[in-house]
């Protein structure tokens, strides 16, 4: 009596595309095994057996459809059903391209082996022709290493005679067609000579036929060789000699041509056999099919008896291979809702009714852990799709997510970069080579955010969308979930009691007696059985030890104004969060603020800011370090915390639990004391507008935008401190427009509550006219200078504040084309300078300004002259190879190939501007004279730093690598006088 296995005891997949094929796959089991019944919404039709050791799946692709896509569905389907499968074989016939190099004839096996930069199997019709040949694009995956070394060990053993592959043809000899001796002639015809006359070859020219000699007939019989190279796949037949040889050629030689590989080696890790029946020319017929396919089948068999049982047990399987951006593990407490998710499978799988969905409900109901569980079973039971997942908790978590994403993807994507990642993942999910994917957009609560407004674009203009994709939303409200998926939607309600007590003593450490029963109930309906409530019951009644009874106490005794004040703000707030939620998180607070001060003081500070990606050192610290730990460790055992990434350093809060924070705040006293202080300490930790800080204030950003929008934190000092600072941080960033803003608001306290010539009101002006200066507002930029530099006026003339706004109205003056007001202005700048050691930074930055000024203006003699000193200082202060030193040196040489002499006369020729214009390396004008760098006071009450670096840093990228030695050369000899 056959044997019946279960789907997990299979781990050898074996795909085949016609009947023939199918038959002799069959006549190479041992064994074969009984049916197993129909599996979900799988249409294939198995074939059980084992081979040796290896349980072995057989399946054919239905008849009549032939092809790339059959065959993914076919093999697709195969893993989803046997989940244990390791890899695959895909064996059957296919069209031979002899060569000089390679002797195939029909009878031969082809295997598909990686070389000449493929896989073993390239798509032939995917890609573009060029005028230097086809351009493929995409890549297939080479086979699993196990069976490369087996198809090694095997290689070998042929070569020696070690093993034969004829014991296994002999199996199927005595079926018609299967022998080799009624597959008739084995006839060559040249390339480029057509088939003549109808099924068979009588009418063809026997001159036209390709002279080969006879092989070599061993002694008892005659075996097929087997050959290994590149196997060429598309949807269409060869059927022409002549296209055959260019493809060969074009991909560095072609062993075979068939239609189904390229279907499975991205998808189902397998090696390709083919046995050759044709040449893949018009002279095919089919009366070497069967023979053909027995000969591959023969090899796939006598490779299997190679390949040990137990090392296929240890690799991974085919579905857990399946690239993906899923940042949650599997939810194992998760309970029920079969409701919901059967009409996910519903809609979106099985009658294909839409594309996108949404789950609608309060926060807390467990929307989030559905879209998990779904996923889940989507990654197990269609492990065709790639899964991602995206928060659209705001723009930055949206970009994090598809900063991870496109590593994944392996979008290559460089910080510097001006793409926006938003876009080119949607540009490569929308393709239609991404393939079926399934994207879950969590959390998309906020209509602006996600519709935008304006010309502000919202997140759904970045979604991508292709006929293979489904989006999957979570959201709150229901008009958010009209906007974007109209009817397809779900409303999500609360447990019901029964499923509500599973998941209750499911997530307790100490399960309740029985005698409790009465009691779990009362209090899971004061937790309304929300989920999210009951797993933080349950953490609290863990992490203390605590009772049901104890917990219920605590719960019923909360103060009836705190419950309706909680209950109003959930509602008004964001009308997306149950009251009973904050009534298990504010028991739990008041728990933490009376053992663990520490603890209870980070969560009033997190309170403050965002919630998501909060940098470890934006924290306030606490010393000793330890005392900081075991504060963290304390919201962790809560869960109010999560570690974000491996090394701790990025923490996450739940949003849910952040509202809870601001509610339990807002009841006491001195809710307008802690955001004050969490603006103030904001403040103290935001990083200067040093390039070197750039990672710091791009990751305190999101949490500044959260401070700057509280309603206690506005019109006050301290908050136009926080806008000074990161509106410049925005500047050095290329963000000028949101740059633009945050001063803007600086400057409105300030000018409403400073004095006119206070210098904090004037730093803000002047740090705005800076950033007008970078967003080509010129008119507006002289305006604000113009008024700080007549303010300022009252200062002493040497006073840096002073001095560093006549410098930056200089560079906006020369960006206007005032060049000799900016001339006079950096003159006098120059002089009052004078006082300052040669060799100050300050001074030396004015100085070369002026010498760009004076060039821009034609006096170039002057300019080098300038620019010779300023050289020679920075000789004194600076490395030979610092940046700053070497452009001034660079540009200083440049001048002297400016400096010509009239041929006649011999006196130094003064050109004209268009003359001392220099283009960059993309052929833009650029003159230094308008890119004069900025003196900027970093300090409404301390000395003025000017930045002149990235003024000397375009004259340093101006010109080419061999004009820059050039100009070096013309410089050794006035260099030289100074040594």
């Amino acid at each position: 009596m056959t044997r019946r296995l279960r789907r997990h005891e299979y781990t050898v997949g074996w795909v085949c595309a016609l009947p023939d094929e199918l038959t002799a796959a069959q006549g190479m089991l041992d064994e074969e095994h009984q049916d197993l019944p129909p599996n979900g919404n799988d249409t294939n039709i198995y074939c059980l057996g084992s081979i040796s050791e290896h349980n072995v799946v057989l399946a054919a692709l239905p008849a009549g459809l032939t092809g790339i896509a059959s065959a993914t569905a076919v093999a697709m389907q195969m893993k989803s059903t046997f989940t244990a499968i390791r890899f695959g074989l895909m064996v059957g016939i296919g069209g031979g391209v002899p060569s000089s190099q390679v002797d195939i004839r029909l009878g031969d096996v082809v295997v598909s082996q990686p070389g000449n930069g493929h896989g073993g199997v390239i798509q032939y019709d995917f890609g573009k022709s060029t005028p230097s040949g086809f351009d493929q694009t995409g890549f297939l995956n080479s086979p699993p290493p196990t069976l490369l070394s087996a198809v090694t060990k095997l290689r070998s053993k042929l070569s020696r005679r070690r093993t034969s592959l004829s014991p296994h043809l002999l199996k199927l000899s005595n079926l018609p067609g299967f022998n080799r001796g009624e597959a008739g002639n084995d006839i060559l015809y040249e390339a480029e000579f057509k088939h003549a006359g109808e099924k068979d070859c009588t009418s063809c020219d026997n001159k036209r036929q390709v002279q080969r000699m006879e092989r070599r007939k061993d002694t008892m019989e005659e075996t097929p060789m087997v050959h290994y190279g590149t196997i060429a796949s598309a949807n269409q037949v060869m059927r022409d000699g002549v296209t055959r040889d260019k493809v060969s050629s074009e991909f560095g030689g072609v062993l075979c041509f068939e239609m189904e590989a390229a279907g499975l080696m991205n998808n189902f890790p397998c090696l390709v056999i083919r046995g050759i029946c044709d040449y893949a020319d018009s002279h095919k017929n089919k009366r070497w099919q069967p023979y053909a396919a027995v000969a591959a089948a023969a090899y796939a068999k006598e490779l299997l008896l190679l390949v040990p049982a137990v090392d296929v047990s240890m690799m991974q399987t085919v579905h857990e291979a399946t690239r993906e951006y899923l940042p949650f593990p599997r939810n194992r407490r998760f309970i029920g809702r079969g409701t919901e998710l059967d009409i996910l499978r519903q809609r979106l799988f099985t009658n294909k009714e839409c594309q996108k969905m949404a789950l609608v409900g309060l926060g807390g109901v467990g929307k989030t852990q559905i879209a998990l569980q779904f996923t889940y079973w989507v990654k197990e039971h269609c492990p065709d799709f790639s899964i991602f997942w995206m928060p659209a908790l705001s723009v930055e978590t949206f970009e994090q997510a598809c900063m991870a994403t496109a590593k994944e993807l392996e979008i290559h994507h460089l910080h510097e970069s001006k793409e926006d990642i938003k876009y080119l993942v949607q540009q490569r999910l929308s393709e239609k080579t991404a393939g079926k994917w399934l994207l879950i957009v969590d959390n998309a609560d906020d209509e602006d955010l996600l519709l935008g407004g304006g010309q502000r674009q919202g997140l759904l203009n970045f979604l991508p969308g292709n006929d293979s994709g489904l989006i999957l939303f979570t959201t709150r409200t229901s008009k958010v979930a009209q906007a974007v998926v109209g009817s397809d939607m779900i409303q999500v309600t609360k447990m019901e009691m029964p499923e509500a007590i599973t998941l209750f003593q499911k997530v307790l450490v100490q399960k309740p007696p029985l005698r409790d029963e009465v009691l779990t109930r009362d209090l899971l309906s004061e937790l309304d059985c929300l989920p999210l409530a009951i797993t933080q019951a349950a953490a609290y009644i863990n992490s203390n030890r605590s009772s049901i009874s104890e917990y219920l106490r605590l719960l019923k005794q909360t103060e009836q104004d705190a419950v309706i004040l909680m209950s109003t703000e959930f509602r008004d707030d964001t009308s997306y969060i149950n009251a009973a939620v904050a009534k298990t998180w504010t028991i739990s607070f008041n728990q933490i603020a009376k053992h663990d001060k520490v603890a209870a003081d980070l969560l009033a500070f997190i309170s403050s800011i965002e919630w998501k990606a909060i940098p470890y050192s934006i924290l306030p610290a606490v010393q000793p370090e330890a005392r900081m730990e075991s504060a963290i460790g304390t919201l962790r055992s809560y869960s109010f915390l999560d570690t974000r990434d491996i090394d701790g350093k990025m923490l996450d809060m739940h949003r849910l639990v952040h509202l809870a924070t601001r509610i339990w705040i807002s009841q006491k006293a001195n809710e307008v004391e802690t955001r004050r202080a969490a603006l103030k300490h904001l403040i103290e930790v935001f990083p200067s507008d040093d390039y070197t800080n750039r990672d710091i204030w791009r990751s305190y950003m999101a949490h500044a935008a959260r401070i700057g929008k509280d309603e206690q934190c506005q019109n006050t000092e301290d908050m136009s401190k926080l806008c000074l600072n990161v509106g410049r941080c925005l500047n050095v960033d290329g963000r000028t427009n949101e740059a633009i803003l945050w001063l803007q608001k600086s400057c409105n306290w300030r000018d409403r509550n400073l004095a006119e010539e206070d210098p904090d009101r004037l730093a803000s002006q002047h740090a705005l006219a800076v950033v007008y200066r970078a967003n080509g507002q010129i008119k507006e930029a002289i305006q604000l200078l113009e008024h700080v530099v007549a303010i300022q006026a009252r200062l002493p003339e040497d006073h840096p504040d002073r001095l560093a706004s006549q410098h930056a109205l200089a560079v906006v003056y020369g960006a206007n084309g005032r060049i000799k007001e900016a001339i006079q202005l950096l003159e006098h700048v120059v002089t009052i300078k004078a006082k300052l050691p040669e060799d100050h930074p300050d001074r030396l930055a004015s100085q070369q300004a002026l010498a760009f000024a004076y060039e821009a203006n034609g006096q170039i003699e002057e300019a080098v002259k300038l620019l010779e000193y300023v050289v020679l200082m920075k000789r004194k202060i600076m490395a030979e190879h610092h940046r700053s030193r070497r452009a001034s040196e660079e540009w200083l040489a440049s001048l002297y190939e400016r400096l010509p002499k009239k041929p006649d006369s011999g006196q130094v020729f003064v050109p004209s501007i268009e003359d001392v214009v220099d283009k960059d390396e993309k052929g833009r004008q650029f003159h230094p004279a308008l890119e004069v760098s900025q003196a900027i006071s970093q300090d409404s009450r301390a000395s003025t730093t000017i930045l002149d670096q990235s003024l000397v840093d375009q004259g340093a990228t101006s010109g080419g690598f061999l004009r820059r030695r050039f100009r070096m050369r013309r410089l050794r000899g006035f260099l030289g006088r100074d040594k």
